[in-house]
């Protein structure tokens, strides 16, 4: 396909350990950049110092486009959760074959209306939903991705509680509230699931 070859032809390698911050909310944006290998956390960071994650971006994802065509500042910090391997595509390169190739505009545009649609859940959730009931929905999408074979690394408290929009301390809380009313066992650092229909029940509130 004559797009994906040019885009190919456009992007060089990037290769980062874990813990690496790649870029900062803020910085001049250099590239627009392809996850090829690994994960990498997109978050926001506030004023006294607390995360909210708004994106976990896996192989096949990408990451820093919205500044490649508004060109604005990095909206975002971008921080390599494991060894990453990018594919860097800069900005006036970028833009060139978006202008030669429609169909790579379009594949952008359904990407972002995708994007557009989680960070509106996302408010809902911090929003209109409980800490507890955050945190239920995420226990079971964490155990509907391992269903899948997709099952991704085990999140500390202090992790699940940047995902959700608060503080360790409530995830902890909200854990030990599960715990006592049957729906999951705790045992050292170790969250099993049993009973998903309450759970469920619990992400409605």
């Amino acid at each position: 396909m004559p797009a994906l070859a040019a885009l190919a032809t456009l992007a060089g390698p990037i290769q980062r350990p874990a813990g690496t911050l790649i870029q900062l909310e803020g910085d001049t944006p250099e590239a627009m950049y392809v996850v090829a290998r690994g994960r990498v956390k997109i978050a926001r960071i506030g004023l006294g110092g607390r995360e909210q994650v708004l994106n976990v971006i896996g192989p096949g994802g990408h990451f820093n486009t919205v500044p490649m065509f508004d060109g604005g500042p990095c909206p975002a910090n971008a921080e390599a959760l494991t060894d990453v391997t990018l594919l860097a595509l800069p900005r006036d390169a970028l833009l060139e074959a978006v202008e030669r190739y429609p169909s790579i505009a379009l594949a952008l545009l359904r990407d972002f209306t995708g994007r557009l649609r989680h960070l509106v859940n996302l408010v809902d959730d911090l929003a209109l939903h409980s800490v507890q009931g955050r945190l239920a929905g995420l226990l079971l999408e964490q155990a509907e991705a391992a269903e899948r074979g997709a099952a991704p690394p085990p999140l500390t408290q202090a992790e699940m509680a940047a995902r959700l929009g608060t503080v360790r301390e409530m995830i902890g809380r909200a854990l030990k509230v599960f715990e006592s009313q049957g729906l999951i066992r705790l045992d050292r650092g170790m969250i099993t699931l049993l009973d998903r229909a309450g759970l469920a029940a619990q992400r409605e509130t």
